[in-house]
Parts: structure tokens; C-alpha cells; sequence
């Protein structure tokens, strides 16, 4: 892409700058004092929205591993199923075989089945043994059969039987994962809930100045002479549609996206599906080396964390040192140069 047709902004430029001031200057939600000033607030308002931000990220976390647990459940259920069906036929198979085996066994004891040394004794030529004798080859293989099929078909129920009570077993821990996974959930969601509430509260106290400067448009950039080709570039395309509208917890559009959410949307329009958090996301694709920005592409994901923790935030670089994301509360869908505290870059296919 061409940085001359990349242009800023005066406010955009302003913007950055103030944000850049918010986030060097911000401190621990929880031990902010009440805003005396407008500007105060709007650092609190940061600090705010990234403290719901990781939660409303590891919700979308867990609602991701339930997803998970609860098809183990399906898959180990339909295993006991079919571990089950299999069972049932081999012992089916189990009892027609000893049947057989019991009749061929009666046979030989009550004389109409003939070992060697009643052949010997029987015949009355040579020939006539030879005959006999291959008789009596043919039924000892015929025993032999029924017997080696009898065993397989016995292993066979066992192996079934088996597998019946390993699917049950994984059904069951599987079970016991997404119960613990939906208790977690629900401690997730009332605190994300209320972390999410205290950021609009802090959102509504904005002077109408900070306001505007949330909701600056940003950059101005065209992308219309991305090369063909490739997923991340073509999913890159339908984000940027999205320019101007409003961030939305937990929103996948049309009208709202959160970060991870404009992913999922955009990506999906490619026919490629993602995994709804941030976190999820970071580990799919390839791995791009985060420290060369000269081997990153226009549609490659970027991924941020506080220090110290794990990812939180995802963008879509769009090149020229630039990204598009849906940022936070009161700002809009926007392109903006890359943020501190890139912890990776992953691409999507090819």
C-alpha cells in the first residue's frame, strides 16, 4: 500500500495524542479517586474499559471451552452408542456361534466325525484312506474355523464392552467439565456485567469535549490497492465496511462488534470460522514474528495483552504500520496506528 495515500487528520493526530497521555498515565481501576476533572474521567474510563475488557474477553473464553465440553459430551454419548450397538451384535454373533460349535462337538462325540485312527481302522484300501483321511483334514479345519470365529467374536464383545465403559467415563468427565465451566461462566458474566455498567457510568460522565474525542473517526486510509488473493486480506475488505459504527460488549454485529467479535464477522464472510475470544483466536493461523513488521500482511490478526497477562485485544493490520479494530465503549469502529503491547500476530491461511 502507498503511505501517499494515507492521510491524518488534525483531530485524528489529537486524539492519539490524548489517548497515548490516558493510557502512561492511567493506575489501578479499582484505587482511582472520583474524577474531578473531565480529563480525569476520561483515564478512569480507560483504565475501566480495560479491566471489563479482559473480563468480557475470558467470557467469551469459557463460553468457548463450554462449547467444547459439551460437544465431548455429544461425541463420548454417541461412542457409548455405537460401543453399545457393537457389543450387542457380537453377542449375538457370540451365541450363534457356540451353537454351531456345541453341534459340531456333539457330531465327533456321537461318532459321526472321524479322527485318523478310525480312518486307519476304516478303510479298506489305500485309497480309501487317503480319502478318509482327507475328510477328516477337512473337518478339523471346519472345527478349527468355528472355533478361531467363536474366540475373535468373544475379544470382539470385550474390546465392545470396553469401549462402552471408556465412553461413559469421558461422558462423564466431560459432563463434570462443563458443569464446572457454566459455574465459572456465571461468576464471569456478573462481574464482566458489572464492569461493563461502571465503564458506561464513567462513559456518561464525559464532558461533551471528551466525548468528541472518543468518537473521533480517526484515520482516513484507502486499502483499495490491497493485492488480490489471500483470506486475511479478503476478511481485512469486509471489516473495514464496518468504519463508524458503535463498539458493543460482547457484540458480533451488524450493528455492534466488540474486538473479537469484528473478527469473527469478518472472517466469516470469508467462510472461515473463528473462535469467539480473543484469547482463542491468538492461537490459530500461522505465527507471524511479532518484532519483524516487515513480514506482516494486510489481513494478518494482531493480538495485545497487558503485561503480564494474557491476550485481551485483537486488531486486523491493515499495513503501513496501521490497524482497524472496534476499540472500546463511545468510540467507533476505526483505523489507528498499531498499539503497545503486541504480544502476537497470527495468519489466517494463506
Amino acid at each position: 500500500m502507498s503511505s501517499n495515500r494515507l492521510k491524518r487528520s488534525m483531530r485524528g493526530a489529537a486524539t492519539a495524542g490524548a489517548v497515548l497521555a490516558a493510557v502512561a498515565l492511567v493506575g489501578p481501576a479499582g484505587a482511582a479517586p472520583d474524577p474531578s476533572t473531565a480529563s480525569e474521567a476520561l483515564k478512569q474510563l480507560k483504565a475501566v474499559n480495560e479491566e471489563a475488557e479482559k473480563l468480557t474477553e475470558a467470557l467469551h473464553k469459557a463460553n468457548d471451552e463450554l462449547k467444547a465440553k459439551e460437544g465431548e459430551v455429544t461425541k463420548a454419548n454417541e461412542d457409548l452408542v455405537r460401543a453399545n450397538a457393537a457389543g450387542e451384535q457380537a453377542r449375538r454373533q457370540e451365541g450363534e456361534l457356540r451353537k454351531h460349535v456345541d453341534q459340531l462337538a456333539s457330531s465327533q462325540f456321537q461318532g459321526s466325525r472321524m479322527s485318523h485312527i478310525s480312518a486307519l481302522l476304516l478303510s479298506r484300501s489305500p485309497r480309501d484312506l487317503l480319502e478318509q483321511l482327507s475328510m477328516v483334514d477337512l473337518i478339523t479345519v471346519e472345527n478349527k474355523t468355528a472355533m478361531d470365529k467363536l474366540n475373535a467374536t468373544i475379544a470382539q464383545a470385550g474390546q465392545a464392552a470396553g469401549k462402552a465403559d471408556e465412553a461413559k467415563t469421558s461422558a462423564a468427565k466431560a459432563a463434570q467439565a462443563a458443569a464446572g465451566i457454566k459455574r465459572d461462566l456465571d461468576a464471569r458474566t456478573r462481574e464482566a456485567k458489572a464492569k461493563q455498567d461502571k465503564a458506561e457510568q464513567q462513559l456518561a460522565r464525559l464532558s461533551r469535549a471528551d466525548r468528541n474525542k472518543l468518537g473521533d473517526a480517526g484515520l482516513d486510509i484507502d486499502i483499495s490497492d490491497l493485492p488480490e488473493g489471500g483470506i486475511g486480506a479478503a476478511a481485512l475488505r469486509h471489516a473495514v465496511t464496518q468504519k463508524g459504527k458503535m463498539y458493543g460488549w460482547g457484540q458480533v454485529g451488524p450493528e455492534r462488534f466488540d474486538c473479537s467479535g469484528l473478527m469473527v464477522w469478518a472472517f466469516r464472510k470469508v467462510g472461515v470460522s473463528l473462535p469467539r475470544s480473543s484469547a482463542a483466536q491468538s492461537r490459530v493461523g500461522t505465527s507471524i514474528p511479532a518484532g519483524n513488521r516487515a513480514a506482516w500482511r494486510p489481513g494478518d490478526l494482531l493480538f495485545f495483552a497487558h503485561p503480564g497477562e494474557g491476550v485481551s485485544h485483537v486488531a486486523i493490520y491493515v499495513g503501513n504500520g496501521n490497524q482497524f479494530h472496534a476499540s472500546q465503549p463511545g468510540e467507533p469502529l476505526k483505523y489507528g496506528p498499531v498499539q503497545k503491547n503486541l504480544v502476537g500476530v497470527r495468519r489466517i491461511g494463506t
